[in-house]
Protein backbone atom coordinates (compact mmCIF):
# COMPACT_ATOMS: atom_id res chain seq x y z
CA UNK A 1 0.00 0.00 0.00
CA UNK A 2 1.47 3.47 -0.71
CA UNK A 3 0.72 6.18 1.87
CA UNK A 4 1.06 10.17 1.16
CA UNK A 5 1.50 12.27 3.89
CA UNK A 6 1.07 16.18 3.60
CA UNK A 7 2.26 17.79 6.57
CA UNK A 8 4.07 21.34 6.53
CA UNK A 9 5.76 20.95 10.01
CA UNK A 10 8.68 17.87 9.33
CA UNK A 11 9.18 16.83 12.82
CA UNK A 12 5.55 16.60 12.83
CA UNK A 13 5.56 14.90 9.61
CA UNK A 14 8.24 12.40 10.80
CA UNK A 15 6.36 11.19 13.92
CA UNK A 16 3.19 10.56 11.71
CA UNK A 17 5.10 8.22 9.22
CA UNK A 18 6.84 6.40 12.05
CA UNK A 19 3.30 5.83 13.12
CA UNK A 20 2.22 4.70 9.58
CA UNK A 21 5.25 2.22 9.37
CA UNK A 22 4.77 0.72 12.79
CA UNK A 23 0.87 0.16 11.64
CA UNK A 24 1.46 -0.66 8.03
CA UNK A 25 4.99 -2.31 8.31
CA UNK A 26 4.86 -3.21 4.21
CA UNK A 27 3.72 0.77 3.61
CA UNK A 28 5.92 3.08 0.83
CA UNK A 29 5.45 5.86 2.68
CA UNK A 30 6.06 9.64 1.25
CA UNK A 31 6.02 12.91 2.40
CA UNK A 32 5.46 15.95 1.39
CA UNK A 33 5.55 19.91 2.99
CA UNK A 34 3.74 21.60 -0.08
CA UNK A 35 0.36 21.35 -1.88
CA UNK A 36 2.36 22.18 -4.93
CA UNK A 37 4.97 19.16 -4.46
CA UNK A 38 2.18 16.53 -3.90
CA UNK A 39 0.25 17.99 -6.76
CA UNK A 40 3.46 17.60 -9.03
CA UNK A 41 3.97 14.28 -7.51
CA UNK A 42 0.41 13.13 -8.38
CA UNK A 43 0.76 14.34 -11.77
CA UNK A 44 3.69 11.61 -12.20
CA UNK A 45 3.47 8.78 -10.45
CA UNK A 46 0.83 6.39 -9.79
CA UNK A 47 -1.55 7.59 -7.31
CA UNK A 48 -1.11 6.39 -3.49
CA UNK A 49 -4.08 4.20 -1.83
CA UNK A 50 -4.20 6.74 0.73
CA UNK A 51 -3.49 10.47 1.49
CA UNK A 52 -3.12 11.92 5.26
CA UNK A 53 -3.17 15.46 4.81
CA UNK A 54 -3.59 18.62 7.21
CA UNK A 55 -5.49 21.05 6.70
CA UNK A 56 -3.37 23.72 6.80
CA UNK A 57 -1.11 24.33 4.32
CA UNK A 58 0.86 27.29 3.72
CA UNK A 59 1.20 27.33 -0.23
CA UNK A 60 -2.72 26.18 -0.96
CA UNK A 61 -5.99 25.99 1.20
CA UNK A 62 -6.71 22.74 2.31
CA UNK A 63 -9.74 22.67 0.72
CA UNK A 64 -9.02 23.47 -2.65
CA UNK A 65 -6.30 20.44 -2.37
CA UNK A 66 -9.27 17.86 -1.25
CA UNK A 67 -11.65 18.90 -4.23
CA UNK A 68 -8.46 18.38 -6.66
CA UNK A 69 -7.76 15.14 -5.34
CA UNK A 70 -11.67 14.22 -5.59
CA UNK A 71 -11.90 15.46 -8.73
CA UNK A 72 -9.10 14.46 -10.46
CA UNK A 73 -8.41 11.06 -8.27
CA UNK A 74 -11.27 10.08 -6.41
CA UNK A 75 -10.09 6.16 -6.58
CA UNK A 76 -7.40 7.71 -3.45
CA UNK A 77 -8.83 7.98 0.69
CA UNK A 78 -8.28 10.88 1.97
CA UNK A 79 -7.91 11.28 5.71
CA UNK A 80 -7.69 14.55 7.39
CA UNK A 81 -5.04 15.06 10.40
CA UNK A 82 -5.63 18.30 11.64
CA UNK A 83 -5.97 20.36 14.89
CA UNK A 84 -9.29 21.89 13.22
CA UNK A 85 -12.47 20.76 14.56
CA UNK A 86 -14.81 23.65 13.90
CA UNK A 87 -17.85 23.20 12.86
CA UNK A 88 -17.73 24.78 9.77
CA UNK A 89 -14.37 22.39 8.86
CA UNK A 90 -16.31 19.43 9.91
CA UNK A 91 -19.06 19.70 7.62
CA UNK A 92 -17.38 21.14 5.19
CA UNK A 93 -15.14 18.10 4.27
CA UNK A 94 -17.82 15.37 5.40
CA UNK A 95 -19.56 16.75 2.27
CA UNK A 96 -16.14 16.24 0.06
CA UNK A 97 -16.37 12.73 1.39
CA UNK A 98 -13.06 12.16 2.95
CA UNK A 99 -12.60 8.80 4.32
CA UNK A 100 -12.03 9.76 8.32
CA UNK A 101 -10.76 12.87 10.06
CA UNK A 102 -8.48 12.70 12.87
CA UNK A 103 -7.88 15.59 15.39
CA UNK A 104 -4.44 16.73 15.80
CA UNK A 105 -2.68 15.64 18.68
CA UNK A 106 -3.47 12.19 18.27
CA UNK A 107 -1.97 8.16 19.47
CA UNK A 108 -0.90 6.27 17.41
CA UNK A 109 -4.33 3.72 18.38
CA UNK A 110 -6.46 6.01 16.57
CA UNK A 111 -4.73 6.09 13.41
CA UNK A 112 -4.80 2.06 13.66
CA UNK A 113 -8.24 2.04 13.84
CA UNK A 114 -8.32 4.23 10.41
CA UNK A 115 -6.57 1.86 8.76
CA UNK A 116 -8.45 -1.09 10.27
CA UNK A 117 -11.82 0.58 8.55
CA UNK A 118 -9.72 0.94 5.27
CA UNK A 119 -8.33 -2.71 5.18
CA UNK A 120 -12.08 -3.59 5.58
CA UNK A 121 -13.71 -1.64 3.22
CA UNK A 122 -10.77 -2.52 0.32
CA UNK A 123 -11.88 -6.17 1.17
CA UNK A 124 -15.12 -5.90 1.26
CA UNK A 125 -15.31 -4.13 -2.43
CA UNK A 126 -12.74 -6.14 -3.67
CA UNK A 127 -14.81 -9.67 -2.51
CA UNK A 128 -18.43 -8.72 -3.59
CA UNK A 129 -19.54 -8.23 -6.93
CA UNK A 130 -23.22 -7.70 -5.49
CA UNK A 131 -23.93 -6.21 -2.61
CA UNK A 132 -26.75 -6.72 -0.04
CA UNK A 133 -28.46 -4.38 2.13
CA UNK A 134 -26.81 -5.12 5.39
CA UNK A 135 -23.49 -4.98 3.75
CA UNK A 136 -24.07 -1.68 2.23
CA UNK A 137 -24.78 -0.78 5.92
CA UNK A 138 -21.62 -2.13 6.99
CA UNK A 139 -19.91 -0.61 4.73
CA UNK A 140 -21.63 3.14 4.78
CA UNK A 141 -22.32 3.46 8.17
CA UNK A 142 -19.29 1.44 9.86
CA UNK A 143 -21.30 -0.19 12.46
CA UNK A 144 -23.36 -2.56 13.95
CA UNK A 145 -25.02 -2.77 17.42
CA UNK A 146 -25.40 -6.05 17.94
CA UNK A 147 -22.61 -6.58 20.44
CA UNK A 148 -22.81 -3.41 22.00
CA UNK A 149 -25.18 -4.07 24.50
CA UNK A 150 -22.68 -5.65 26.92
CA UNK A 151 -19.53 -4.36 28.27
CA UNK A 152 -16.39 -5.00 26.56
CA UNK A 153 -12.82 -6.24 28.22
CA UNK A 154 -10.06 -3.91 27.90
CA UNK A 155 -8.38 -4.08 24.44
CA UNK A 156 -11.60 -5.21 22.71
CA UNK A 157 -13.38 -2.00 20.74
CA UNK A 158 -16.83 -2.38 19.45
CA UNK A 159 -15.68 -1.06 15.65
CA UNK A 160 -13.07 -3.61 15.33
CA UNK A 161 -15.03 -6.40 17.16
CA UNK A 162 -18.05 -6.43 14.59
CA UNK A 163 -15.84 -5.78 11.68
CA UNK A 164 -14.61 -9.62 12.57
CA UNK A 165 -17.56 -10.70 13.11
CA UNK A 166 -18.34 -9.26 9.57
CA UNK A 167 -15.60 -10.62 8.27
CA UNK A 168 -16.74 -14.36 9.18
CA UNK A 169 -20.63 -13.60 8.63
CA UNK A 170 -20.74 -11.39 5.74
CA UNK A 171 -18.03 -12.01 3.52
CA UNK A 172 -18.26 -15.50 4.14
CA UNK A 173 -14.63 -15.86 5.50
CA UNK A 174 -14.62 -19.90 6.73
CA UNK A 175 -11.39 -19.73 8.66
CA UNK A 176 -9.10 -17.19 9.40
CA UNK A 177 -6.06 -17.47 11.65
CA UNK A 178 -4.98 -14.70 14.08
CA UNK A 179 -2.17 -14.17 11.71
CA UNK A 180 -4.26 -14.11 8.31
CA UNK A 181 -6.70 -11.70 10.59
CA UNK A 182 -3.71 -9.59 11.37
CA UNK A 183 -3.10 -8.70 8.16
CA UNK A 184 -7.03 -8.26 6.55
CA UNK A 185 -7.31 -5.36 9.54
CA UNK A 186 -4.27 -4.15 9.63
CA UNK A 187 -3.34 -5.06 13.64
CA UNK A 188 -0.59 -7.37 15.57
CA UNK A 189 -0.78 -10.79 15.16
CA UNK A 190 -1.18 -10.73 19.01
CA UNK A 191 -4.72 -8.24 18.70
CA UNK A 192 -6.21 -10.22 16.05
CA UNK A 193 -5.50 -13.14 18.30
CA UNK A 194 -7.44 -11.18 21.19
CA UNK A 195 -10.35 -10.56 19.07
CA UNK A 196 -10.51 -14.08 18.32
CA UNK A 197 -10.55 -15.75 21.62
CA UNK A 198 -12.97 -13.34 22.82
CA UNK A 199 -14.95 -14.39 20.21
CA UNK A 200 -14.73 -17.96 21.07
CA UNK A 201 -15.38 -17.04 24.64
CA UNK A 202 -18.79 -15.36 23.40
CA UNK A 203 -19.56 -18.77 21.81
CA UNK A 204 -19.53 -17.13 18.03
CA UNK A 205 -16.29 -18.53 16.74
CA UNK A 206 -14.63 -22.00 17.74
CA UNK A 207 -11.50 -23.43 17.19
CA UNK A 208 -9.26 -26.24 14.90
CA UNK A 209 -6.06 -26.84 14.73
CA UNK A 210 -4.47 -26.13 11.62
CA UNK A 211 -0.97 -28.81 11.24
CA UNK A 212 1.43 -27.61 8.78
CA UNK A 213 4.48 -29.48 7.36
CA UNK A 214 6.63 -27.95 10.52
CA UNK A 215 6.61 -26.75 13.92
CA UNK A 216 3.81 -26.41 16.18
CA UNK A 217 -0.18 -26.32 14.98
CA UNK A 218 -1.68 -23.44 14.17
CA UNK A 219 -4.88 -22.08 15.99
CA UNK A 220 -7.55 -22.26 13.25
CA UNK A 221 -10.61 -20.16 13.35
CA UNK A 222 -14.10 -21.06 11.78
CA UNK A 223 -18.25 -19.67 12.78
CA UNK A 224 -20.45 -22.03 14.79
CA UNK A 225 -22.74 -23.21 13.03
CA UNK A 226 -25.59 -21.84 15.75
CA UNK A 227 -24.47 -18.44 15.29
CA UNK A 228 -24.18 -18.46 11.09
CA UNK A 229 -27.82 -19.48 11.59
CA UNK A 230 -28.68 -16.22 13.22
Amino acid sequence: MDIWLLEDDFRIAAIHADYIRTIQRDAQVQQFLTGASLKEALLHNTPPAVLLMDLYIPDVTGYELVAYVRAHFPEIRIIMVTAAAERAHVEALYAYGVFDYIVKPFDEERLQKAFQQLHLTQSALQKKTHFTQQDLDTLFYRQNHSTTEKALPKGIDTFTLEQVIHLFKEQKYTTLTATQLSEVIGTSRSTARRYLEYLVEMNILETKLLYGTVGRPERNYVLRETYEQN
